[in-house]
């Protein structure tokens, strides 16, 4: 039987690159093909666990985010991969494939580099692009930079139907959320800087989103262990602690976006080694689903989903700042663009492929590498 190796840059099972590769073994298509498939993990965290439960045999072999760390533990890992026998290993993040390459220079097993995000394009995108044998990219605009002709773009499926409206507040309240305005702008992210809930925090001392509060969904990254607490005392500082709530992590957050009345993807510059910008962003997708407007902060892939034939399904901000996104909340506070807007993206989404169609994409690029 042809053997795959998974190696995942993150620990968690909740982030769009890992939901993107449990979807796609959840469809069960790289098993019948059949593959046997084995997983490292780089980080503490609990996909290692979601791994075993799906009946794939998985370790975590810590590897730090810097590259003289990744490289110091490089030989560690070409033991680990090679003690596995994969006839593919496949590279989930930049983070994941740069690990490979400098555990494996000669390229034996080759790689398969899945690029979920814009992390390092201008220093490593062409470089690590080169040492794949194969690069995936979920969105055009993501595998750009590696500069390969031969790109594949599988973007993600269409992630679960969300909760009712009313199921999904009461959820959230026993959470211990409020809605302490008519309005609320949800997002569900890592607490990360680049994401900027910052930004969120900023806009709501605007006078024109006194209507206005912020959810924040998500834990704090273990790369900013700190940014919880720096976006409370930034609330408070700014006199909107009361309209600020950062609950944690809440499982299956996305399913919960139709509690709220826009969602906010803000990725924008500013953190050291981070994207500058989201990638294929499966967030917004849940928010398109449940007929909520999406305020991205700017123009790629999500920006190109927003436009619709019968309108647009959100706004994308001139620039990622904190004015910019007080004057989009401030046009969402009108409830018939909101119900407009949610209607476009709720048609729009619901005829994006399924996992099932996402992941007979995924085999057919791994088929080349199965053993004779």
């Amino acid at each position: 039987m042809s053997r795959a190796l998974v190696v995942s840059a993150y620990g968690t099972d909740a982030g769009g690159s890992e939901m993107w590769l449990l979807g796609i073994l959840d469809a069960g298509t790289l098993q019948q093909a059949p593959w046997e498939i084995d997983a490292i993990v780089l980080q503490d965290g609990p996909l290692r666990e979601a791994f075993r439960t799906r009946g794939i045999a998985a370790i975590t072999y810590p590897v730090p985010a810097s590259p003289i760390g990744i490289a110091a533990r490089a030989p560690g890992l070409r033991r680990a991969i090679l003690a596995r026998g994969p006839d593919i290993v496949i590279c989930n993040g930049v983070k994941a494939q740069l690990a490979v390459s400098m555990a494996l220079p000669e390229r034996r097993p080759p790689a398969i580099w899945v690029k979920h995000d814009h992390s390092y394009d201008r220093a490593l995108a062409r470089l690590l692009g080169h040492h794949a044998a194969t690069v995936i990219a979920t969105a055009a605009e993501v595998g750009e930079p590696t500069g390969r002709q031969d790109l594949i773009i599988i973007e993600p499926p269409r992630p679960a139907d969300p909760l009712p409206r009313a199921q999904a507040r009461d959820i959230l309240h026993e959470a211990g959320w409020t809605a302490p305005t008519p309005l609320t702008l949800g997002m569900a992210t890592r607490l990360v800087p680049y994401k900027g809930v910052d930004l969120a925090i900023r806009a709501l001392a605007d006078p024109r989103c006194a209507d206005w509060s912020l959810l924040a969904i998500g834990d704090d990254d273990p790369a900013t262990p700190g940014e919880r607490r720096r976006l409370l005392d930034l609330a408070a500082e700014l006199g909107v602690s009361q309209r600020v709530c950062v609950p944690g992590g809440i499982r299956h957050a996305g399913q919960l976006l139709g509690a709220v009345d826009a969602v906010g993807v803000l990725t924008r510059p500013g953190q050291a080694g981070a994207p500058t910008k989201e990638g294929y962003g499966i967030v917004a997708t849940e928010a398109m689903l449940a007929g909520v407007p999406v305020i991205v902060a700017q123009a790629g892939p999500i920006s190109r989903r927003l436009i619709t034939a019968e309108g647009p399904a959100g706004i994308t901000l001139a620039a990622p700042s904190a004015q910019a996104l007080a004057g989009a909340l401030a046009l969402l506070s009108d409830a018939t663009t909101r119900q407009q807007m949610g209607r476009c993206g709720s048609r729009v989404a619901h005829t994006l492929p399924d996992e099932d169609d996402v992941a007979q994409a995924f085999a057919e690029v791994l088929a080349p590498y199965r053993r004779p």
